[in-house]
């Protein structure tokens, strides 16, 4: 008879359910708080008694539903950014610098650094703002330190929402942290610092124990920068260390987690930790006594990042049952960690890496053992065979197994619970990355191993630390050969895109905001084509994030519609990472330094052009095609604007007009030169020293909407007001946007949908 198998109680199940429930109902309906607590308390009451589980998790609820309430819509940051709803204000503020001050990503000639400043005081002509919050603000004088009391004059505005799909919603991911406006000041004379060591001592600790242990592994690896970066990455987790190119390969062979300061990263530590005391006759208690506050120094040490206090507390979660004598449930561990995290910060919830980091060891502990004993079976020797009877051979063979099939059991569980997260957040499906962390996690245990071994003996023998840093440069390099050969694997990764649950429109495109350029993507029938690709800088920051999320792996046409480095800068780094089937391009020539280095490195490649001009006809797919309107062949004129493609895209009974940054000599031109140019869109850029989008061109053109870029660097964004006005009064929705953001239009069954991604604009009408 075989007795029923006892399972441990794991209350903190239902209550961390309990407590998701109310955070998550809470940031859906804003209410007054008052209701929640008056519940609150008449639960409190009735748990007193008559306590049952199902109260228990309804007072859980309603206490989980007033904090988040409390901390994030009565916030007193939401306060001051309902003051700056009007517009920017000129302001006198003063506070303490709260986060370590940052050099700006792109050179300015006025900002020097940025911040995060918790405020004391913020005042403008006519009233007052909230103390007590925290603000970013883009510091122009001497560069402050943490802690330090400063005082600055600048203009105060709320952070402006992502005006491009694919991109990061770093505004949102800001206010989760209680950020939402910020100070920008213009002049050096308007930043003074007043005072030093007004921060957080543990902080203030921290940020001067991170500086000596990263240049204590540094020591001796100043010939091999790349190497010493990404072992301060993976022992500190100071991701900004790392190149992209390199941050790059480890994302793409499913192997960034390395890069975090996370669960990984702790449990080698306490697995270390334990490694050293055992030999020493430590006791279990006494080890995790000594374990839990080394695991909380390094949380400190590595800036109080949220992913490594979620793995600290995991951690010493798990580990506190030994303290006890009791094994640790994994779940009900697990759970108890979601509500102390929950607690100390409820916005938590909604954060990538909290609900990463919890789906995945759920998975783990659900996944790996099942998985590793049935992999076991696979070389388990004949059963009727007694175990005493095994041979060396034997014994070892199937130690190496279990071993073996130990990490394939966790190395397949955690690639199977990262498939939703990394398709989703990263669109990214990486298959490579079974085996890629197979060899890769173990090398990360030896490069942190030894740089802790370096940390220990830098105080007192700084030769071993220069020893363990030649041997960390090693395994450094083993790495990145390791993810360097997944990487390159065929088929090792590629892009998907997250799939929509409506029909499929026959053509669409998107018109990205990149400024005064252009950047539009076209599909059609599965086909992807890139009409111009912005600017070096706007292609890697928002073009080549955007086609990731569209699942682009491979481009089938780049059309280069003329030579201003703002539409076609980002080419060539376009041509690396997605190489065009087709490239088209006009045959006028132009004086454009840029576009001379396309057709040189083309010319190096072997990569052939498409010549086209008026009267061409580029076939997208089945039903859409691309009509060239201008220019003719052997047009002379200066101006490379003045030479731009002019297209005409028709699909499904529609007719969209890309204007690029043709002006009044084109415009004029098309009047004389083509019978029929209606069009129900417009799309067109700002010619740089003409107009354009006259009221005779569109009173021909006859458009329904027109979608406009923005005016470029140094002119006032006003100047297109009085044209709007104008163009709005014909009856012709306007999309700006440099008010709107990027703009996405869909043509299906006769009908023209456009919607605006940063205003929510929208259009719908039936195609003429």
């Amino acid at each position: 008879m075989r007795l029923p198998e006892v399972r441990p109680r794991q209350p903190f199940i239902g209550v961390a359910l309990s407590a998701v429930a109310g955070i998550g109902a809470a940031d859906r309906w804003e209410i007054d708080p008052l209701w929640p607590l008056g519940v609150l308390a008449v639960l409190a009451l009735a748990l007193t008694l008559k306590p049952r589980t199902v109260v228990c998790w309804l007072f859980t609820t309603c206490a989980f539903f007033a904090l988040h309430t409390l901390r994030f819509h009565g916030s007193a940051a939401r306060e001051l950014a309902g003051a700056l709803n009007a517009g920017p204000r000129v302001v006198r503020a003063g506070g303490i610098v709260w986060s370590e001050p940052e050099k700006p990503a792109a050179w300015s000639r006025a900002i020097t650094c940025h911040f995060r400043l918790k405020l004391e005081s913020i005042e403008w002509d006519g009233g007052a703002g909230p103390a007590d919050i925290l603000v970013n603000v883009r510091w122009a004088g001497a560069v402050p330190e943490y802690g330090d009391r400063v005082a600055l004059t600048g203009s105060a505005s709320n952070l402006e929402p992502t005006r491009n799909p694919g991109q990061f919603d770093f505004t949102r991911y800001q206010q989760r942290q209680g950020v939402y406006s910020e100070i920008r000041a213009a002049y050096a004379a308007d930043c003074c610092i007043e005072s030093h060591g007004h921060g957080n001592a543990a902080q203030a600790f921290a940020n001067r124990a991170r500086y000596w242990i990263q240049r204590q592994l540094e020591l001796d690896l100043s010939d091999a920068p790349e190497l010493a970066q990404l072992v301060e990455s993976m022992v500190l987790g100071m991701r900004g260390e790392t190149p992209d190119d390199v941050r790059q390969l480890f994302q793409r062979t499913g192997t960034l987690h390395l890069f975090a300061v996370s669960g990984l990263n702790v449990a080698m530590l306490a697995a270390i930790g334990i490694f050293l005391l055992k030999p020493l006759g430590v006791r279990r208690g006494a080890a995790v006594l000594a374990i839990v506050p080394l695991l909380g120094g390094y949380a400190l040490v590595t800036g109080l990042s949220a992913s490594c206090i979620r793995a600290a507390i995991m951690g010493s979660l798990f580990l506190a049952g030994h303290l006890f004598d009791r094994r640790a449930v994994a779940c009900n561990s697990l759970a108890a960690a979601a509500v102390a995290i929950l607690a100390w910060d409820t916005n938590q919830l909604f954060v990538p890496g909290f609900q990463f980091s919890f789906t995945l060891v759920f998975v783990i502990v659900w996944l790996a053992a099942r998985i590793q004993r049935r992999l076991e079976r696979v070389a388990r020797p004949d059963p009727f065979v007694p175990r005493v009877l095994w041979g060396w051979p034997v014994r070892g063979g199937v130690w190496c197994w279990s071993r073996l099939c130990g990490a394939l059991g966790v190395t397949l569980s955690a690639w199977i619970g990262s498939l939703v997260f990394t398709a989703g957040y990263f669109h990214l499906f990486s298959p490579s990355a079974l085996l890629a962390n197979l060899f890769a996690v173990p090398i990360a245990f030896v490069v942190l191993a030894l740089g802790i071994g370096a940390v220990l003996c830098a105080g007192f023998w700084s030769e071993g630390a220069v020893l363990f840093n030649n041997a960390n440069w090693l395994a450094a390099k083993a790495l990145l050969r390791v993810v360097n050969f997944f990487a390159a694997m065929p088929g090792g990764f590629f892009y998907v895109e997250v799939p929509s649950l409506g029909p499929r429109a026959l053509c669409e495109f998107t018109a990205l905001d990149v400024g005064d350029g252009a950047a539009i993507h076209l599909r059609a029938e599965g086909r992807d084509w890139l009409l111009d690709c912005g600017s070096a800088a706007s292609y890697g920051r928002i073009v080549l994030s955007y086609l990731r999320t569209r699942g682009v792996n491979r481009l089938d046409g780049l059309l280069l519609t003329h030579g201003d480095a703002q539409h076609i800068g980002g080419a060539l780094p376009a041509l690396h990472d997605f190489a065009p089937r087709r490239i088209v391009d006009s045959p006028l020539r132009d004086r454009s330094a840029t576009r001379r280095g396309i057709h040189a490195q083309l010319a190096a490649r072997g990569i052939g052009k498409s010549i086209h001009w008026r009267g061409d006809l580029v076939q997208l797919a089945g039903g859409a095609t691309l009509r060239v309107l201008f220019p003719p062949l052997g047009l002379m004129r200066a101006q490379a604007d003045d030479k731009a493609f002019v297209l005409a895209l028709e699909s499904g009974g529609t007719r969209v007009l890309f204007m690029a940054d043709s002006g009044f000599a084109t415009e004029q031109w098309l009047l004389e030169s083509e019978p029929d140019l209606r069009a129900d869109l417009v799309v067109k850029g700002q010619h740089a020293k003409d107009v354009s989008g006259t009221a005779e061109f569109l009173a021909r053109v006859q458009p329904q909407a027109v979608v406009c870029s923005a005016l470029g660097f140094g002119q006032p964004p006003e100047r297109l007001d009085g044209w709007e006005r104008d163009t709005a009064a014909r009856g012709i929705a306007v999309f700006r946007q440099d008010q709107c953001g990027a703009v996405h239009a869909e043509m299906r069954d006769g009908m023209l949908e456009l919607r605006a991604f940063a205003s929510g604009q929208t259009f719908r009408s039936r195609a003429r």
